[in-house]
């Protein structure tokens, strides 16, 4: 309780304007919310990024065999139902996805996949090192620490995003892929996809991170003069001149 009292309420600092000083805590106080909700957002990512269920594409292949695919960032589990027994398998991403199955076989796929899975564990990483930023801003309340914190968040967020986007349009490659390879056998696989509950981890993260932005660019106004909330805030905000 001392420390939140200390680095979140900013008790036991020289208050210079008691009106300002209450738009400070409030802000810290939702700034604290936000900083919480980034690392369970950081937990959903791991999660998200570990688990095959980012997308579910169900289709009849040519033998009249139901097929349903749970895919993930690293590979992904195939169910094969003949109607009598169904057969679970494997099929892993890399080092490049196998080329036995017709869907599988385009040369450009393996870029989709490695360029998901190198976005989403990029956008993790900033994740977790934004987060420790964002508790370094309630022990050092310079203005242009939250500043950055906002934008990196709004960076994982746009990254997140593009990792779904890539997902999504390597399931239109399966299409193009089967399209040229075999034309009278074309699955349309966007027909049976459904979003699974890794995608919606992803997109919660979004969200939370798009949050925590608005949240640090809200709170980093400069503290100037008679007008700073305390004379530390106050301090730390005066401008930087660099000499020789």
């Amino acid at each position: 309780m001392e420390l939140i009292d200390k680095t979140v309420e900013l008790r036991g600092s020289q208050i210079l304007n008691m009106r300002t000083y209450h738009e400070v805590v409030c802000q810290r106080r939702i700034m604290a919310v936000a900083t919480i909700l980034a690392w369970v957002g950081a937990v959903l990512l791991i999660v998200a990024l570990a688990t095959t269920n980012w997308a579910i594409i169900e289709f009849m292949n040519t033998d009249y065999h139901m097929v349903k695919v749970e895919l993930g960032v690293w590979g992904e589990w195939r169910t094969l139902d003949n109607f009598k027994k169904k057969a679970v398998e494997w099929i892993p991403h890399f080092p490049s996805p196998p080329e036995s199955i017709l869907r599988l076989a385009d040369a450009d796929l393996k870029h989709y996949y490695r360029s998901q899975a190198a976005i989403g564990v990029i956008a993790l990483i900033i994740l977790l090192s934004t987060n420790l930023l964002a508790l370094y801003t309630f022990y050092h309340h310079r203005y242009m620490y939250k500043r950055a914190v906002a934008c990196l968040y709004f960076v994982v967020a746009m990254a997140i995003v593009v990792t779904i986007e890539i997902l999504s349009n390597s399931i239109d490659e399966w299409n193009r892929s089967v399209g040229k390879s075999d034309a009278e056998n074309s699955f349309n696989y966007d027909a049976g996809k459904s979003m699974g509950y890794s995608t919606r981890l992803a997109q919660a993260v979004v969200g939370i991170c798009i949050f925590a932005a608005i949240v640090f660019a809200w709170a980093s106004h400069k503290q100037k003069g008679d007008h700073a909330a305390t004379a530390e805030l106050e301090i730390e905000d005066r401008p930087i001149h660099m000499g020789r």
